[in-house]
């Protein structure tokens, strides 16, 4: 048993001679061959256990811990390598509880220094990624020290895991050095090695490295005896996401090829599948395939592992159709979104699930539903933000989150606070390089304000884009648009109107009565053919005819 009052071995042996050394090793395992050390005394068990282990290195997880749960021999050396074994297949199963498990019903002591090392680590990788990081980590130091003459292969293994607790505790450069450590020689855990340095890449916003390292994984991958689905498609997923964020489409034929290549029907594929489609629906839009947009988000909802995921893939359908502006396909996907969303509990939400009431609320208030969007803000800020870990990737999250604050303001008439949502949602995005969202923003920004340097930064960000993706049709109307013929009065009271003032101030600000003031308005009502003050301002907004400057001091002189 490894635990901390466990009996550690008082000799080492060499490597080939280990129980349960890493699994990986090619002169221990024969590069592959259904063999095991020689002083193991399988007996019957002895083709059992092969097949287990070799299903475990074809990647075939489920089938390893099958052959794991059918071995029922009473030898403890036997037990305790197939405890080894079944803890490393749950942990890449994404079982860390019942990997701890299976490592605690071990009471047997190894004989030799490897197979310690290997369950020390083991154990304190399942903390890590139950939550419980600086207990695993501080494991997994041990299991780094106690390695420092073992085989290669558990010293790569033992610095990818050390690597991975370091990347929890966001103790990047360390997670760095352990990682880069692990040599090609490694076969997948080499592969796994590089995935995570992408990932690392990916938090401290260095996204051209984080790609380029997703590429390098997956040509690892190519090269590699061994398997492992999920190196696969975490990898794919970060580089779908990278290419959708910064608006990078051209690759995507490609890459979608190499996803449509991938068997999604094996266990544990579906969170990283799910990203995937979603991601995938965004770069056919950017890509001007709007059925191709439609199809993956469906695909991401039918597929939807549980009712927060489906929720969210409904949120996408309704972005693709709202860029069509087919509004009442968009309707409608709100609406079952927003009736699904109420048989959730918020604080069940997971990791990768938390803005789920944000990108709701952004489709809530495209629909016009200002206050059931404004109230899921709320519910967002007050209930999940507190819930939230601190990290590096948080100026993202906050970067969208004053994104859908800025349309649910502007979409109340409230355009000042919503140009102060919309600026900081810029500047974030700006120093994130996400390219997709800061285009949206800018293109706001330029409608409310008039400034030229937010088009500048739009047709910059949607330079290369397909002219028919809907924000260079936004692009268009912004450098095109045009009014009815207004007199310089109503010019002025217009002006005055968006800008929130009363009839009373109006009146007073251009020295005439107030019903002279509403005759006018009635006057602009028939021009814009609206029915509202706060449908003129915004049909006066999108003409670009009115200017909301965010800049304080700026004068309001008609």
């Amino acid at each position: 048993m490894v635990s901390g009052g466990a009996r550690r071995p008082a000799a080492k042996v060499r490597s080939e001679e280990a129980v349960g050394v890493g699994l990986l090793a090619p002169n221990v395992r024969g590069c592959g061959e259904k063999t095991v050390p020689t002083q193991r005394h399988l007996g019957p068990h002895r083709a059992t256990f092969s097949s287990a282990r070799q299903a475990f290195l074809d990647g075939d997880f489920e089938e390893a811990l099958a052959g794991c749960d059918a071995i029922s021999g009473s030898d403890d050396a036997i037990r305790y390598d197939v405890a080894l074994l079944r803890a490393r297949v749950l942990l890449r199963l994404g079982r860390p509880d019942r990997a701890v498990d299976a490592l605690r019903a071990c009471a047997y002591t190894p004989t030799s220094i490897e197979p310690y090392i290997t369950a020390t680590m083991l154990l304190g990788a399942s903390y890590v990624r139950l939550g419980q990081t600086a207990r695993g980590d501080t494991l997994l130091v041990e299991a780094s020290g106690l390695a420092r003459d073992a085989h290669p292969t558990l010293r790569a293994e033992v610095a990818l895991n050390l690597g991975i607790a370091r990347c929890a505790l966001q103790k990047y450069d360390d997670a760095e050095e352990q990682l880069a450590s692990v040599g090609s020689e490694a076969d997948i855990i080499s592969a796994r090695a590089v995935e995570y340095l992408g990932w690392v890449a990916f938090i401290r916003g260095d996204f051209d490295l984080a790609a380029e390292r997703f590429r390098g994984a997956l040509r690892a991958l190519a090269a590699c005896k061994f398997r492992d689905r999920y190196v696969e498609a975490n990898v794919l997923q970060g580089l779908t996401t990278l290419a959708a964020e910064l608006l990078q489409a051209e690759g995507w034929p490609a890459l979608q090829r190499t996803i449509r290549a991938v068997d999604w029907s094996q266990d544990g594929l579906a969170q990283p599948r799910f990203w995937i489609a979603i991601h995938a629906s965004m770069l056919c839009e950017i890509g001007g395939d709007a059925a191709g947009a439609r199809g993956w988000a469906r695909d991401a909802e039918s597929k939807a592992a549980n009712a927060a995921y489906r929720i969210l893939a409904q949120c996408r359908i309704a972005s693709v159709f709202r860029g069509l502006k087919e509004w009442g396909a968009h309707g409608e996907f709100v609406d079952r979104a927003r009736d699904g969303y109420a048989t959730l509990s918020p604080v069940e939400l997971g990791d990768d699930q938390k803005q789920l009431p944000v990108l709701l609320a952004e489709e809530l208030a495209h629909a016009g539903r200002t206050g059931e969007a404004a109230l899921l803000m709320s519910q967002y800020r007050d209930v999940i933000v507190p819930s939230l870990r601190a990290g590096l990737g948080d100026d993202r999250s906050a970067a969208v989150e004053n994104t859908v604050d800025g349309f649910v303001r502007e979409a109340a008439g409230d355009f000042k606070a919503a140009i102060r949502c919309f600026t900081s949602a810029l500047r974030l995005h700006k120093r994130a390089r996400f390219r997709r969202r800061g285009a949206e923003v800018a293109l706001r920004l330029a409608r409310l304000t008039g400034a030229k340097r937010y088009v500048d930064y739009a047709t910059r960000a949607l330079d290369g884009v397909d002219p028919s993706y809907w924000p260079v049709g936004q692009l268009r109307d912004l450098e095109t648009a045009s009014g009815p013929s207004l007199t310089e009065t109503e010019r002025a009271i217009l002006t005055l109107l968006v800008r929130g003032r009363a009839y009373k101030e109006i009146a007073a600000a251009r020295a005439i009565s107030w019903k002279t003031v509403a005759n006018h308005v009635q006057m602009l009502f028939r021009k814009f053919d609206v029915n509202s003050r706060g449908q003129l301002a915004a049909e006066a907004l999108r003409r670009g005819l009115v200017a909301l400057h965010e800049e304080s001091g700026s004068s309001e002189r008609a």
